[in-house]
């Protein structure tokens, strides 16, 4: 590694830009987000939107953290194991600013496909990975691992799994090697199809 793991820090709101900047970078190529957005031209502003009305949304059970030192090279969204996803309107904002530019049609066209996402997800109690990405010219430097780290960690202490969706699937090598395994996938309709990956604590 480059460099030594860095720490992380929990984003402080003036800080928010620069997550939102590092989050959009890192997800302009991104299968799914490229699907929910396919105008390329338009898709750095949508994303734009999306993570700052996403962050803007945020509630006591949202965990935004940037490494220490390199704030303004990448960030990662977690969801705590309290979260209610049954009532959740974090995303509403998010939703809403793009359709301000998409149009309602975007959602039965696009927006409704993320369903059998949604679904899939655990009803056990569990860490959820929202968003995590690392600005290009910034990759492999440890700074994602150090994020993916500091909850992995809290996990084993506290005995509770984690989850997400790899949006990517060339990200699964990077998560399998924080110890999640890939559990299922979910094919998007006319779209990518998306690795579902769990981690159960270690209790070494």
């Amino acid at each position: 590694m480059p460099m030594n793991s860095p720490q992380t820090c929990v984003a402080d709101p003036k800080q928010y830009p620069d997550a939102v900047a590092s989050l959009t970078e890192a997800f302009l190529e991104d299968p799914v987000l490229s699907y929910l957005f396919e105008d390329e031209e338009y898709r750095p502003l949508l994303l734009s939107a999306f993570f700052a009305n996403r962050l803007a949304s945020r509630t006591e059970t949202d965990l935004l953290l940037l490494p220490s030192g390199y704030e303004k090279s990448a960030a990662a969204l977690w969801e705590k194991p309290d979260k209610d996803s049954e009532n959740d309107s974090s995303y509403s904002g998010a939703i809403a600013a793009v359709v301000t530019v998409l149009g309602e049609q975007w959602i039965s066209d696009r927006l409704v496909n993320l369903g059998p996402l949604f679904e899939a997800k655990p009803e056990t109690k569990h860490w959820y990975l929202a968003f995590i990405g690392t600005r290009p010219e910034a990759r492999g430097n440890g700074l994602a691992s150090a994020l993916i780290t500091e909850i992995t960690e809290t996990c084993d202490k506290d005995k509770i799994p984690a989850y997400l969706e790899s949006s990517n699937p060339e990200n699964v090598a990077l998560y399998e090697k924080h110890g999640f395994v890939v559990t299922g996938e979910v094919t998007l309709k006319n779209g990518p199809i998306v690795p579902l990956m769990w981690r159960e604590p270690s209790f070494e």
